[in-house]
C-alpha cells in the first residue's frame, strides 16, 4: 500500500515503526494494515492501546462519528484521536481499545464449539449489539468473521473495524455500493447495482443482518452459502440461488439452526427477521428448547484449549453508563481521550421487535479489515486510496436525520442525496474557507504558561444546545466552553472567537480564553474534525444560520490556516 495522499512515500509513514513515538504513544508492533487504515499495539502511560493511523477525510471523520454513536459493550471502545503530524496535520490517530483475543473464525477453529455454545457466547450477544448499534443510527457494513474478535478477558465477541461504518444523515462518499466484502452482500444491494441509476445505495440494518446469517452459515458448515468472488457466478448465486440447508453439509448442525439461518438469508427482505430484535427472540427461543443433540461439538472432535468462563451478559439492557469503563482512559489519555467525555443521552430500553429502519484466517486484535477482503464492487463502482469509510448519528438527533431506509427504485433515492446543507436548497453559498491568519500577541506565551499540548483535540461544547446535540449558531462572534482540563487550562475555561461560514463547513478561530476566576488571555485556537479544518454543517443548515453537532473539537495552532 502506497501513501497516495501525498503521492509519494511509504505507507504507513516512515515515524510508525515499532519503538517509536507518535502523538504520546509509543509503538510496540504493527496490528494490521487494510484499505482503511493501519493499526498498532501501542502503549501510554503505561497503558496498552491500538491507536490505527487513518488520513484525515469525509471517510475517517465519518469513522470517528460512528464510533463515538456506538459506544456499547461488545463494541471496539474508542477513547479519542488526535491529529499528526503537529506541525502539518494530515492523519487521524484513533486511540482505541486493545481487545486481546482471537478472530472468531480462528476461534471456532481451535475451540470447536457446540451449537448451543455458539448460539449463547456468539450469536445472542451479536444480535443484541447490532440492536443497540441499529437503535444509535449506525450500520457497520462490513459484518464477518474476521471483524469479530473473541474477547480473551471475558470469552464476550467483539466488533471491531468501523472503518467502512455508516450512518444516518453521513454525507454519501461513494456513488453507487458502500465498501464491504463482496460474499457478504445482500442481494438487494447487488439488485440495486444491476440497476444503477446514478444514486448511492440506500443501506440499512437489514444489510448488517444478511451478512450476519452469511456469517452464521460458514460458522455451521465452514463454506460460504454462495461462494468465494472468484467464482464468476456469485453475484447471481447471491440473487437467485437458495443455498443447501445447513444440516446437508454438516449432519451436527440442529435443524432449527439451520432453520433459523436459511430465513436470514431469504431473497426478499421482508421473508427474513424484521431487525435485530426480532432476530435475537428467534435465537433465544431456539435455545429455551435445544436438546442433548446441541451440545455436542459441531464438528468432529478436537483437543480444546482453556477458555476463559465467559462473563453472563445481562439482558435485556445491554449499554453501560457512559463513562463506565472510560473513565480510567480519561484519566491516562487526558486530551485524546476528552474527545469522548461528553454526557450521553440515556439509552432507551428495547421491550421487543420494531420495523426495520428506514434506511480468512486473521491476526489477533485485528482493528481492520484486510485489503484483499473490502472495497467497493459491482459495475462502475469506485475506490480511494487508503481509505477510511464511514458512520452514525445520535438516537436522540434521529428526528433531525434523513432515516436509512430500503427504497423500491433508485430514484427514491433522490431526496436522500440532499444530506449537507451545503448541497440542499436554500444551503449557504458557494464560499472558500477563511483565508489564513496570524495568531493574536501573546497567544504564545498563553500556550507556555499553560502548557496546552499540541496536535492534541480538545472538545468543547454549547451549554445552551445539549440537550438537543445540534447547535444551531450564525456567523460572527462564538463562545464555547472547554470540558474538562486542558494542560493547565481549568475546567470551565471558555474561548470567544467567530465562527465563519464556508461551503458546507464552519470555521472556528478563537483568540481569547476566559479563565473561571475572571481573567482573560490570549490563545490561537480553531474548530478542527478527522475531516480537517471546520465542522460540517448538518442536514437543515441555509445561508445564515448552520446546524453543527453541539460538541465541536478544538486545537491549538501556531497560526490559522
Amino acid at each position: 500500500m502506497h501513501d497516495e495522499m501525498d503521492g509519494v512515500g511509504s505507507w504507513p509513514p516512515r515515524e510508525w515503526v515499532t519503538g517509536g513515538r507518535v502523538a504520546g504513544f509509543t509503538l510496540e508492533g504493527k496490528i494490521a494494515t487494510g484499505s482503511f487504515g493501519t493499526v498498532f499495539k501501542a502503549s501510554r502511560d503505561g497503558r496498552a492501546f491500538a491507536v490505527k493511523l487513518v488520513r484525515m477525510s469525509p471517510r475517517s471523520e465519518r469513522e470517528v462519528d460512528a464510533l463515538r454513536r456506538a459506544q456499547f459493550p461488545n463494541v471496539v471502545s474508542f477513547l479519542g484521536y488526535s491529529l499528526w503530524p503537529e506541525d502539518a496535520p494530515r492523519f487521524l490517530v484513533l486511540a482505541l481499545e486493545l481487545v486481546e483475543g482471537r478472530p472468531l473464525d480462528v476461534w471456532v477453529r481451535e475451540e470447536n464449539p457446540s451449537a448451543l455454545e455458539l448460539l449463547e457466547r456468539v450469536l445472542l450477544p451479536l444480535a443484541g449489539t447490532l440492536a443497540d448499534v441499529h437503535a444509535a443510527g449506525v450500520v457497520h457494513r462490513d459484518v464477518k468473521e474476521a471483524n469479530i474478535v473473541m474477547r480473551e478477558a471475558d470469552g464476550q465477541p467483539v466488533l471491531v473495524d468501523f472503518g467502512a461504518a455508516a450512518y444516518e444523515g453521513a454525507r454519501r462518499l461513494t456513488m453507487q455500493l458502500p465498501p464491504g466484502t463482496p460474499e457478504y452482500r445482500s442481494p438487494e444491494a447487488l439488485r440495486f447495482a444491476k440497476q444503477w441509476e446514478g444514486e448511492p445505495y440506500p443501506f440499512g440494518p437489514a444489510d448488517d443482518l444478511w451478512a450476519l446469517g452469511v456469517m452464521l452459515y460458514w460458522l455451521l458448515t465452514r463454506e460460504l452459502p454462495f461462494g468465494e468472488r472468484k467464482n464468476p457466478g456469485l453475484v447471481r448465486a447471491i440473487i437467485e440461488e437458495t443455498p443447501p440447508a445447513p444440516r446437508a453439509l454438516n449432519p451436527r448442525v440442529p435443524p432449527a439452526l439451520g432453520a433459523l439461518c436459511l430465513r436470514m438469508l431469504e431473497k426478499a427482505p421482508e421473508a427474513r427477521y424484521p431487525d435485530a430484535v426480532a432476530l435475537e427472540e428467534a435465537l433465544e427461543a431456539a435455545a429455551a428448547l435445544a436438546d442433548d443433540s446441541w451440545r455436542a461439538p459441531l464438528f468432529p472432535a478436537l483437543e480444546k484449549r482453556s477458555a476463559p468462563t465467559p462473563v453472563p451478559r445481562a439482558r435485556p439492557v445491554r449499554r453501560w453508563p457512559w463513562g463506565v469503563g472510560l473513565g480510567l482512559g480519561a484519566a491516562v489519555l487526558g486530551g485524546v481521550l476528552w474527545g469522548l467525555s461528553e454526557r450521553r443521552p440515556e439509552a432507551t430500553q428495547r421491550t421487543g421487535s420494531t420495523t426495520p429502519l428506514p434506511s480468512q484466517q486473521a491476526v489477533p486484535r485485528q482493528e481492520v479489515a484486510s485489503a484483499h477482503t473490502t472495497g467497493d464492487v459491482g459495475q462502475g463502482a469506485a475506490s480511494e486510496a487508503s481509505p477510511t469509510p464511514a458512520p452514525a448519528a445520535h438516537a436522540a438527533t434521529r428526528s433531525q436525520e434523513p432515516a436509512m431506509k430500503k427504497s423500491q427504485t433508485p430514484r427514491s433515492l433522490l431526496a436522500a442525496g440532499c444530506l449537507a446543507g451545503s448541497a440542499c436548497a436554500g444551503g449557504p453559498h458557494q464560499r472558500p474557507p477563511p483565508a489564513p491568519a496570524e495568531c493574536p500577541p501573546g497567544a504564545a506565551a498563553t500556550r507556555e504558561r499553560f502548557q496546552i499540548p499540541a496536535g492534541e483535540v480538545q472538545p468543547t461544547i454549547f451549554p445552551a444546545f445539549e440537550s438537543t446535540r445540534i447547535a444551531v449558531i450564525r456567523e460572527g462572534e462564538v463562545t464555547v466552553e472547554m470540558l474538562g482540563t486542558w494542560g493547565r487550562l481549568p475546567e470551565h475555561t471558555r474561548f470567544r472567537g467567530k465562527a465563519i461560514f464556508g461551503t458546507g463547513r464552519v470555521y472556528g478561530r478563537f483568540s481569547e480564553a476566559l479563565l473561571p476566576g475572571g481573567e482573560s488571555v490570549p490563545v490561537c485556537l480553531e474548530w478542527v474534525s478527522p475531516a480537517g479544518v471546520g465542522w460540517e454543517m448538518r442536514p437543515g443548515s441555509t445561508a445564515k444560520e448552520a446546524r453543527i453537532w453541539w460538541d465541536p473539537r478544538i486545537m491549538s495552532v501556531f497560526s490559522f490556516r
